[in-house]
Protein backbone atom coordinates (compact mmCIF):
# COMPACT_ATOMS: atom_id res chain seq x y z
CA UNK A 1 0.00 0.00 0.00
CA UNK A 2 1.38 3.35 -1.04
CA UNK A 3 1.45 6.36 1.25
CA UNK A 4 2.05 8.82 -1.58
CA UNK A 5 -0.35 11.72 -1.84
CA UNK A 6 -0.53 14.12 -4.77
CA UNK A 7 -1.36 17.80 -4.27
CA UNK A 8 -2.81 19.57 -7.29
CA UNK A 9 -1.79 23.14 -8.13
CA UNK A 10 -2.30 25.76 -10.83
CA UNK A 11 1.45 25.95 -11.50
CA UNK A 12 2.26 25.85 -15.22
CA UNK A 13 5.78 27.34 -15.51
CA UNK A 14 8.43 24.75 -14.69
CA UNK A 15 11.39 27.14 -14.80
CA UNK A 16 9.66 29.56 -12.41
CA UNK A 17 8.79 26.65 -10.09
CA UNK A 18 12.43 25.48 -9.96
CA UNK A 19 13.57 29.03 -9.21
CA UNK A 20 11.09 29.36 -6.36
CA UNK A 21 12.10 26.02 -4.85
CA UNK A 22 15.73 27.19 -4.92
CA UNK A 23 14.74 30.57 -3.40
CA UNK A 24 13.09 28.70 -0.53
CA UNK A 25 16.41 26.99 0.17
CA UNK A 26 15.71 23.49 -1.10
CA UNK A 27 18.06 21.54 -3.32
CA UNK A 28 16.61 19.98 -6.44
CA UNK A 29 17.40 17.11 -8.77
CA UNK A 30 15.84 17.26 -12.22
CA UNK A 31 15.16 14.31 -14.50
CA UNK A 32 16.98 14.93 -17.78
CA UNK A 33 17.53 13.12 -21.06
CA UNK A 34 15.22 10.24 -20.26
CA UNK A 35 16.90 9.45 -16.93
CA UNK A 36 14.22 8.61 -14.39
CA UNK A 37 14.43 9.84 -10.82
CA UNK A 38 12.39 8.64 -7.87
CA UNK A 39 11.35 9.72 -4.42
CA UNK A 40 11.11 7.22 -1.59
CA UNK A 41 8.07 6.44 0.50
CA UNK A 42 7.09 4.15 3.32
CA UNK A 43 7.98 0.47 3.07
CA UNK A 44 10.46 1.03 0.21
CA UNK A 45 7.79 2.43 -2.12
CA UNK A 46 9.10 4.59 -4.96
CA UNK A 47 7.44 7.23 -7.13
CA UNK A 48 8.77 8.39 -10.50
CA UNK A 49 9.03 12.21 -10.65
CA UNK A 50 10.42 14.87 -12.98
CA UNK A 51 11.85 16.95 -10.13
CA UNK A 52 13.01 15.86 -6.69
CA UNK A 53 12.95 18.47 -3.93
CA UNK A 54 15.53 17.56 -1.29
CA UNK A 55 14.17 17.81 2.26
CA UNK A 56 17.31 16.80 4.11
CA UNK A 57 15.87 13.42 5.12
CA UNK A 58 15.07 10.11 3.44
CA UNK A 59 11.64 11.34 2.32
CA UNK A 60 11.78 13.91 -0.46
CA UNK A 61 9.04 15.82 -2.30
CA UNK A 62 8.49 15.15 -5.98
CA UNK A 63 7.01 17.13 -8.83
CA UNK A 64 5.01 15.52 -11.61
CA UNK A 65 3.13 16.99 -14.57
CA UNK A 66 -0.51 16.05 -15.10
CA UNK A 67 -2.38 15.65 -18.39
CA UNK A 68 -3.48 19.31 -18.36
CA UNK A 69 0.12 20.52 -18.13
CA UNK A 70 -0.11 21.56 -14.47
CA UNK A 71 2.63 20.62 -12.03
CA UNK A 72 1.68 18.71 -8.91
CA UNK A 73 3.55 17.80 -5.74
CA UNK A 74 3.75 14.18 -4.63
CA UNK A 75 5.24 12.81 -1.43
CA UNK A 76 4.81 10.49 1.47
CA UNK A 77 3.76 13.57 3.45
CA UNK A 78 3.66 11.70 6.77
CA UNK A 79 7.26 10.65 6.23
CA UNK A 80 8.30 14.14 5.12
CA UNK A 81 6.73 15.81 8.15
CA UNK A 82 7.85 13.27 10.73
CA UNK A 83 11.48 13.18 9.57
CA UNK A 84 12.10 16.74 8.34
CA UNK A 85 9.40 18.82 10.04
CA UNK A 86 8.09 20.11 6.69
CA UNK A 87 4.28 20.30 6.90
CA UNK A 88 2.44 19.69 3.63
CA UNK A 89 0.07 22.66 3.92
CA UNK A 90 2.84 25.07 4.91
CA UNK A 91 5.10 23.92 2.07
CA UNK A 92 2.34 24.17 -0.55
CA UNK A 93 1.22 27.58 0.77
CA UNK A 94 4.77 28.98 0.61
CA UNK A 95 5.44 27.66 -2.89
CA UNK A 96 2.12 28.76 -4.37
CA UNK A 97 2.32 32.22 -2.76
CA UNK A 98 5.86 32.80 -4.07
CA UNK A 99 4.80 31.46 -7.48
CA UNK A 100 1.81 33.83 -7.63
CA UNK A 101 3.91 36.75 -6.39
CA UNK A 102 6.62 36.10 -8.98
CA UNK A 103 4.02 35.83 -11.76
CA UNK A 104 2.28 39.06 -10.71
CA UNK A 105 5.54 40.98 -10.42
CA UNK A 106 6.59 39.87 -13.92
CA UNK A 107 3.20 40.96 -15.34
CA UNK A 108 3.48 44.32 -13.56
CA UNK A 109 6.86 44.98 -15.16
CA UNK A 110 5.71 43.64 -18.53
CA UNK A 111 2.79 46.11 -18.58
CA UNK A 112 5.06 49.02 -17.66
CA UNK A 113 3.86 49.57 -14.10
CA UNK A 114 6.05 50.57 -11.17
CA UNK A 115 5.59 49.21 -7.66
CA UNK A 116 4.77 52.15 -5.39
CA UNK A 117 4.09 50.26 -2.19
CA UNK A 118 4.26 46.68 -0.98
CA UNK A 119 3.32 45.31 2.42
CA UNK A 120 2.70 41.95 4.06
CA UNK A 121 0.17 41.71 6.88
CA UNK A 122 0.20 39.37 9.87
CA UNK A 123 -1.75 36.74 7.87
CA UNK A 124 0.99 36.81 5.17
CA UNK A 125 -1.32 38.53 2.68
CA UNK A 126 0.68 40.65 0.26
CA UNK A 127 -0.67 44.03 -0.83
CA UNK A 128 0.97 45.67 -3.85
CA UNK A 129 0.21 49.18 -5.08
CA UNK A 130 1.36 49.98 -8.62
CA UNK A 131 1.18 52.97 -10.94
CA UNK A 132 1.94 53.80 -14.49
CA UNK A 133 2.93 57.22 -15.77
CA UNK A 134 2.01 58.10 -19.30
Amino acid sequence: MSHFTTVKTQITEFTRLKSIINDLGYGIVEATDGIKIYIDGWNKAKENVILKIKTGCSYDIGVIQNEEGMYEFVADWWGVESTSGIVQEDFIDKVTQKYAYSTVMDKIKEKGFDVVEEEVDDKQTIRIVVRKWE
